[in-house]
């Protein structure tokens, strides 16, 4: 699982378990349990023993498989499900993936606590949740899951938790002017519309509508959302809002509304799995998902057709990006693969491969003159020149300068358009800003 879903996921099974679980959710087991089933149960399960080994039941992971037990309760150092998921170990789970050192941490963290399993987790995992089941967020996560430049450059939007945080942007400070609430789930998506209009967040199947202008609230668009709006996006006349709708486990939709109607004037099934993003290009014409079924696809707006369908990540396609005339798309993986296709033909035209992690999100500015790209261990660049090529190239496809990094996960980034500031979102709650090739600083959220 990508590490954005995959903690957003965590904190709405420990921090918004409905009644019938409770306070008394183990934290390592209820993250344990939703790492398991997100990498796991795939391949290891009662139907599908691949190794004899089935992992859905701490019985059965006891007992193991043809290579003995997988889980030593309190040694984690000598536990074959910890020990393959270093990198580089021969026989490497999860095959083709690379987990995030903090997932493997949290697993280590769980089997040294002695293993402890939540059936109840893995229930509500997979259960219809009510969103009134829902219990509020703790202050204490504040990840910046999403980030938005207002169309005049002189705001910020900035999904911290389940917060909005509205700063002003001067030539000389940047100030917190508001913060929006009403949000009941941790806020994964963020956008204004082109016109200056609108404001939207998406949560768990909610989009909060905005006045951009005051900020006061303008209504809910709630139905027929199954899952988190994972990504939302305003074509260029402000007109109609696309969301990605992304129930756990269950294939992804879209829907498109009609800003002031109360339901979508169009829903399909987009993708077998969760839509963990979505573009519309800058014509209005075109719209890109991205998804966890490890596929890209890019639709006709007006048709809701399929146009293009890009096959060649080996894990989820986290990030996509519209290019120089739209002709272009960028996409990046849990795979650490940076990929640029040519949507007509939907042939791939370049990649940056062998990066050091997953790219989480991408953002193209400049009219595609520039790709901001950050990744889950807190690097992030930019590119430039970008060469278009028919096939496979070994060359780089562009010029990558690096930004000075962070130490912590980034999940979102934005820029101004000539791309001289860039903004991303931290795991650790903060915003960080780059300027003039300079390290980065961070923005106040009090």
């Amino acid at each position: 699982m990508c590490l954005k879903l995959c903690i957003v996921a965590y904190a709405f099974v420990v921090f918004a378990l409905p009644a019938l679980h409770g306070a008394e959710a183990n934290s390592h087991a209820a993250a344990a349990m939703t790492i398991l089933r997100a990498n796991c149960f795939n391949c290891h399960n009662v139907e599908k023993k691949r190794g004899q080994l089935d992992l859905t039941s701490r019985e059965a992971a006891l007992k193991g498989g043809e290579n003995g037990p997988a889980l030593k309760p309190g040694k984690a150092s000598e536990s074959p499900l910890i020990k393959l998921l270093a990198p580089g170990v021969e026989s490497h789970m999860p095959p083709k993936k690379q987990l995030p050192p903090q997932l493997i941490a949290t697993l280590r963290a769980w089997v040294e606590a002695g293993a402890p399993w939540d059936a109840g987790v893995l229930k509500l995992l997979t259960r219809e949740t009510k969103p009134d089941e829902l219990k509020a967020l703790p202050a204490s996560y504040t990840p910046v899951l999403a980030v938005a430049l207002a169309p005049d450059g002189k705001r910020l939007a900035t999904a911290r938790g389940n917060q909005l945080l509205i700063y002003t942007l001067g030539a000389t400070n940047r100030t917190l002017a508001a913060t929006l609430t009403g949000a009941r789930d941790a806020i994964q998506s963020v956008t204004w519309s082109a016109d200056g209009r609108w404001l939207a967040a998406g949560e768990f199947r909610r989009v909060l509508l905005f006045d951009a202008k005051s900020l006061l609230p303008f209504g809910v668009l709630d139905k027929p959302l199954a899952g988190r709006a994972t990504a939302v996006a305003f074509t260029p006349d402000g007109n109609t809002l696309a969301v990605a709708d992304s129930p756990g486990g269950a294939a992804g939709q879209v829907h498109l509304w009609r800003m002031g109607d109360e339901k979508p004037f169009a829903s399909w099934t987009a993708h077998n799995d969760s839509i963990l993003d979505l573009k519309v290009s800058a014509n209005g014409k075109l719209l890109a998902t991205g998804s966890a079924d490890k596929l890209a696809r890019v639709w006709n707006l007006a048709t809701q057709k399929e146009v293009a369908k890009l096959e060649g990540h080996t894990s989820y396609v986290q990030a996509v990006a519209f290019g120089k005339d739209d002709a272009v798309l960028a996409t990046g993986g849990a795979d650490k693969e940076l990929k640029f296709w040519d949507i007509a033909s939907a042939g791939r035209e370049g990649s940056f491969s062998n990066r050091k992690a997953a790219v989480t999100a991408l953002h193209w500015v400049g009219g595609g003159a520039t790709l901001l790209t950050v990744s889950e261990d807190g690097s992030a660049s930019s590119i430039t020149d970008l060469k278009r090529h028919s096939g496979e190239q070994s060359s780089s496809p562009g010029n990558e300068r690096r930004l000075t990094g962070v130490d912590e996960v980034l999940y979102a980034v934005a820029a101004t358009p000539d791309a001289k500031t860039v903004f991303a979102g931290c795991h650790d709650g903060s915003v960080y800003v780059w300027e003039g090739g300079k390290a980065p600083t961070k923005l106040e959220a009090k």
